[in-house]
């Protein structure tokens, strides 16, 4: 008799996880460089020149939006691709991305030198200031190349499943940017000239370690260049990159209003209190943009691969674990309140800001949560509206809001989130039609009764189970008894040699977690077994073992059979005509 048999999250759950922490890490190391960078030069060398570095912030944000532009509508494009099968499409879209990176880096360079004079003119007309301004802006623009391209291993590397790679890449740019900063402002007093270097020279070292560790042998991604393919259109990937891009706009916006909104209101003070506050949620952001950062690889293949069900554990899995960051992220700036206006010199009170900001986290990690998510699944428009309200709208308009009638302003650190929040639950009510309402999944499979996902450990009883109801769905669905015998034999026979494969490296077979899911679209049945461990490809097992005859003989009727790596975890597919 065979066991009815669920998908549970043990396996997606260990691959997240191991994706979780580095992203939140990678997060908070650049937030850290950010605050030790203006202590610092404050500190050594006055207020013009921190001012100057304030000032030149615009440029800093253009290269990350051209940067984030390319690289992530690229690498949310290679996550659909490789959902889809397509893994040398996947490649040819990493090769268009280092191109057009390279191509606007060297576009901005040039333009930027050209009109450096007029650039820090605009940017500042303070005569004291400006030559600092132009000081900073002219070494910034020469390292326009770095600080674009390094967009480019933090997002292949996570597609890479190489989450790792990327903590130690943002640690080298954050830690490499704070030494280097003593050692020019301390040592050898090269003022702001050196401020701006140390920033270029530790984002290139970031940089050059993130392309070395994409080229080395177990990358799925070999260095090339690619300008254009015929399979791919330019329109999805500006389609794709819009709400990074989107994102850090509005960003930008949103601290320009609230700051004229707070002088005009509250005067200068409440404009020094909000510095702080936004200090702190960029802290924040860890945790609100590292978890969603952790899953997005994931999410992108289970878009390609229309894998509801993996899709629907992970979003739970992002916002049980993005809950428990955020209390703890929350306990501790409320109980460090008066500790953080000491220490940017404040006298009022941000106990009730940073409250505003803590009960805001939790309706912001939802926020964020699915904005990442309608990107990677290729509703765009819906990511693009949900940064919009959250990041500006909803937050602007309650804050105006608040001040005109006289309520306390902080209050729209909450009410920006959780209007946001709102305005998505009417929309999904109202737009989702035949979709499953809130996430907007294709149901279609489900309803016919055409899919199923379930779990299976290592054990042999467990091996068996899953073998046999797969070739249960088979025979429902069309296959000759002589079909359905084979492909039992050749599950039984994969997941024994993956079982083995991870007894020869010391773990036992309870540990051994698979993840199955089989499918019959259009004549054709789709088995997929995805497993952790290191690179293992059972399928070539065919040529080198008399013994495993199962997989050899299930390769002579299948349309396809293929292994692939995708987001650090081994995948192999097989599809089977009716």
């Amino acid at each position: 008799m065979i066991l009815e048999l669920k998908q549970n999250e043990q396996f997606l759950r260990k691959a997240y996880n191991k994706a979780l922490l580095p992203c939140i890490l990678s997060v908070l190391s650049g937030n850290i460089n950010i605050l030790a960078d203006g202590i610092l030069v404050g500190q050594r060398l006055g207020t013009n020149a921190l001012a100057a570095i304030n000032f030149s912030l615009p440029v800093y944000l253009v290269l990350c939006i051209m940067g984030s532009f390319v690289v992530s509508g690229t690498a949310i494009c290679a996550s659909d691709a490789i959902g889809n099968n397509q893994m040398e499409k996947a490649k040819k879209l990493y090769h268009m991305s280092i191109f057009w990176c390279m191509a606007v880096s060297i576009l901005v360079t040039i333009l930027g030198l050209l009109f450096l004079k007029p650039i820090s003119v605009f940017l500042c007309s303070d005569e004291n200031v400006t030559a600092f301004v132009s000081e900073y802006t002219g070494v910034t623009i020469v390292g326009t190349l770095p600080k674009i391209l390094i967009y480019i291993p933090f997002w292949f590397l996570r597609l890479d499943g190489r989450n790792g790679q990327i903590t130690f890449m943002m640690l080298i740019m954050g830690g490499g940017n704070i030494v280097l900063d003593v050692l020019f402002l301390y040592v050898l007093e090269m003022g702001v000239f050196g401020t701006a270097l140390a920033s270029v020279l530790s984002t290139a070292a970031a940089c050059i370690f993130g392309f070395v560790r994409l080229c080395d042998k177990k990358s799925s991604f070999p260095f090339g260049f690619c300008v254009k393919s015929d399979d791919i259109k330019f329109a999805d990937l500006a389609k794709a990159g819009s709400p990074s891009a989107m994102n850090n706009l509005f960003q930008t916006l949103r601290v320009s209003v609230i700051n004229a909104l707070l002088l005009h209101y509250c005067g200068s003070s409440m404009v020094a209190a909000f510095t702080a506050v936004n200090c702190i949620s960029a802290f924040g952001e860890s945790v609100t943009s590292g978890v969603p950062q952790a899953a997005s690889a994931m999410l992108g293949i289970y878009n390609g691969e229309h894998d509801n069900e993996s899709t629907r554990l992970l979003m739970m899995r992002q916002i049980k674990s993005g809950i428990l960051y955020s209390l703890l992220f929350c306990i501790i700036i409320i109980l460090s309140a008066d500790l953080i206006a000491m220490a940017y010199g404040l006298d009022l009170s941000l106990r009730f800001a940073l409250l505003c900001l803590s009960l805001g986290m939790f309706p912001a990690l939802i926020n964020c949560i699915l904005s990442s998510y309608y990107n990677v699944s290729g509703r765009t428009m819906w990511s693009n509206m949900i940064i919009f309200l959250r990041v500006f709208g909803m937050s602007c308009m309650s804050l105006f809001i608040l001040l005109f009638s006289g309520h306390d302003p902080w209050l729209f650190l909450f009410f920006g989130e959780i209007l946001t929040l709102l305005f998505w639950w009417i929309a999904t009510g109202i737009l989702h039609k035949n979709n499953s309402r809130f996430l907007l999944l294709d149901q279609t499979l489900e309803r016919s009764g055409n899919v199923i996902n379930f779990s299976v450990s290592g054990n042999a009883e467990d091996i068996c189970d899953a073998s046999g109801r797969i070739t249960d769905f088979c025979e429902k669905n069309g296959l000759s008894p002589k079909q359905t015998m084979r492909i039992s034999l050749a599950m039984e026979e994969i997941m024994t040699l993956i079982v083995d494969k991870n007894k020869n490296e010391g773990r036992n077979e309870i540990a051994v977690q698979f993840d199955l899911r089989v499918y019959s679209l259009q004549g054709v049945i789709g088995i997929r077994i995805r497993y952790g461990g290191n690179d293992f490809n059972p399928l070539a097992y065919a040529d080198d073992d008399e013994a495993y005859m199962g997989i050899r003989l299930i390769q002579n009727i299948c349309e396809q059979t293929l292994y692939q790596r995708t987001f650090g975890t081994n995948t192999v597919q097989i599809f089977v005509e009716g």
